[in-house]
């Protein structure tokens, strides 16, 4: 089959990942499959050379007891050998569980026992210590410890190098993936997500071969370039994100896109310095790093460098609006932009590696319009699709040239997908890339998955022209502009476990991260604080005392010593007031409304945040 013609996601209902790594290896043996920087040094590897380490480890694993189904957990930093780990287990029949590493050791124990892993791959010592300290890692089979130079000094029985453990796995690389793939279907189960969940514990979405591989052909409907042209991607999201996991396994197998890892995550700025990336895909908090760097390097620039950049921002307003305008741009706008383009504009986005960029998007969170604005007056063509770990891709897409911001587009261009909305405004959809439930939660596995529809949980409404807006979600989840998905009711239920706190509401959508108001207990706290500072009188008084701001400061503190750093609260206030059904800000029945609290306390919540990268790109679109 050629994968690179395929016109719909319905093609892949009988294709497995097995069938097209086998395919790449005997259609493209000596093709760069990927590279790896390793001691300042990229190394590539081939189709053949990536084949056979999947072929050996998935052999490797299956002499070790894996049998088909088996879930394997891996938790390490983005690089090939998460790679290798990943495509080995799918290939062998087990299911990939993939775990963040900045996980928590209790994290850790719920991933492993909600799976019913058997086996887990950790990056290094680092994450091999979470994994012993979760008290979960007897029960599994082997576990693997991916980093290449880890000493082999194992803290319990179970815990073997990569290295030692494909050591006697020697195979026929094609054999091998031949029988994967004959045993193989696409409806069986590859892999599985956590996602966070309302009620406080994380979801498995379980992926199929079919949900991968067609979520990830959804991509390349909005955008043909990516199966035409050869690109280059980094992969710094970590691999257990659905966007870095497509970008690293699946898209490579559809299109010639080729993934580059870095020596590690925390180190991508470099490395998109070092590949610069053709094809780019990151939450809104990416760009607006880099943009905060490239006006870092403007305003610091020569007083003739900040006239010639002030001048072709007004040539890119004007050729801007001309685009976004619907008629025929000017041609002598459109040839002074191009001058601009590549005088001015094209040297600052080489400043962070965005000099070759031409296919850009942006999801996971709502991209501020200036930002976006910003972007594109510099000549970088940055879209919004809108995608979630249940559909593995993208239904909706800013399919026009230059779309102006605030939109996440229209459906992709695929008979197979159906994007509805209800009487509600929830937005449904159906389509081949589908998850197939949540694992272990038949319950709420039918509330979201009803007839073959997903109920996304998110409100939209669409304009005259088709265009589709988010407009609120339904689902108490939080978007972070890093990508971060979390429950605001686990993290709250954390911090009420505290004496001290009656209430707490998390904020962070779209925002850089968490942040809380707190509601403290009044008669606990007025007894202890009229002790410690005679100026409390009344409940009002509390969120202006020091020593009360010290106390639940520490309860906060013990709140964030059990989450996740992705789910810790960076800063808090204490609510002036207490929420009341009278107030409008609690139901009758004592359930909070989120709505009216973040419209009543919104100075309040504004003075949490440092807006000052905001506040730059606003500027900067203005002027």
């Amino acid at each position: 089959m050629d994968v690179e013609s395929l016109t719909s996601g319905a093609q892949l209902a009988d294709v497995t990942i097995p069938q097209l790594l086998g395919a790449r290896r005997a259609e493209r043996p000596e093709a760069v499959a990927y590279q790896q920087k390793r001691h300042g040094e990229w190394f590539a590897v081939t189709w053949r050379q990536y084949a056979d380490h999947v072929a050996n480890l998935g052999a490797a694993l299956q002499s070790a007891g894996l049998q088909r189904g088996d879930r394997v957990a891996i938790m390490g930093d983005v690089s090939q050998e998460w790679l290798l780990a990943d495509m080995a287990t799918i290939c062998a029949g087990g299911v990939m569980v993939g775990v963040y590493f900045t996980s928590s050791p209790e994290e850790v124990a719920y991933y492993i026992s909600d799976s019913g892993a058997s086996f887990a791959f950790v990056g290094s010592e680092l994450q091999l210590g979470i994994v012993l300290a979760s008290g979960e890692a007897g029960k599994l089979r082997k576990i693997i410890v991916l980093d290449p130079h880890w000493d082999g000094a194992a803290a319990a029985a179970n815990v073997v190098s990569l290295s030692a453990f494909c050591r006697t796995a020697s195979v026929d690389a094609d054999a091998f993936l031949r029988a994967q793939a004959a045993a193989a279907h696409a409806q069986d189960l590859a892999s599985i997500g956590y996602t966070s969940g309302t009620t406080g514990f994380p979801k498995g979405a379980m992926l199929t071969h079919l949900s991968l591989l067609a979520g990830a052909h959804s991509v390349t409907t909005f955008n043909p370039r990516l199966r035409a042209d050869a690109h280059r991607v980094v992969v710094h999201l970590p691999l257990s994100h659905t966007v870095a996991r497509a970008q690293a396994t699946t898209l490579p197998l559809l299109t010639r896109m080729v993934p580059y890892f870095g020596e590690t995550s925390a180190e991508f700025a470099q490395t998109i310095r070092d590949v610069k990336p053709t094809y780019f895909t990151a939450p809104p908090r990416f760009y607006q790093r880099f943009a905060t760097q490239i006006l870092s390097k403007v305003h610091s620039g020569s007083a003739k460098q900040k006239l010639d950049y002030q001048f072709a921002m007004t040539i890119a307003r004007k050729a801007l609006d001309d685009r976004q305008s619907g008629g025929t741009p000017d041609p002598l706008i459109s040839a002074l932009f191009a001058v601009c383009q590549q005088q001015v504009f094209r040297p600052l986005l080489a400043e962070v590696g965005f000099e070759d960029l031409t296919i850009t998007y942006t999801s996971s969170a709502a991209m501020p319009p200036e930002l976006m604005s910003l972007w594109q007056l510099w000549g970088l063509q940055l879209k919004e699709c809108y995608g979630q770990t249940e559909l593995v891709g993208a239904n909706l897409v800013q399919m026009e040239e230059w779309p102006e911001a605030g939109t996440v587009g229209v459906p992709v261009h695929d008979a197979a997908w159906e994007t509805a909305v209800l009487e509600d405004g929830e937005m449904i959809v159906r389509g081949p890339g589908l998850f197939v439930g949540y694992w272990n939660k038949p319950e709420e596995t039918r509330s979201t998955l009803r007839d073959g529809w997903l109920y996304t949980g998110d409100i939209v409404e669409i304009g005259p022209t088709g265009l589709f807006k988010l407009v609120d979600r339904k689902k108490e989840i939080i978007n972070t502009s890093n990508g971060k998905s979390v429950s605001p009711t686990q993290i709250e239920n954390e911090i009420r476990r505290s004496p001290f706190i009656s209430e707490a509401a998390v904020i962070g959508e779209g925002k850089k991260y968490l942040t809380a108001l707190i509601e403290v207990n009044g008669a606990a706290t007025m007894e202890w604080a009229r002790s410690r500072d005679l100026q409390i009188e009344q409940y009002s008084d509390l969120a202006n005392s020091e020593p009360v701001v010290q106390l639940i400061e520490g309860e906060v503190g013990k709140a964030n010593s059990r989450l996740a750093r992705a789910e810790q609260i960076k800063a808090f206030r204490i609510l002036p007031e207490e929420l009341s059904p009278e107030n409008g800000l609690m139901t009758p029945t004592r359930k909070k409304r989120r709505k009216q609290i973040l419209e009543r306390y919104r100075s309040l919540i504004e003075t949490l945040y440092d807006e000052s990268e905001d506040h730059l790109v606003r500027a900067e679109v203005r002027t």
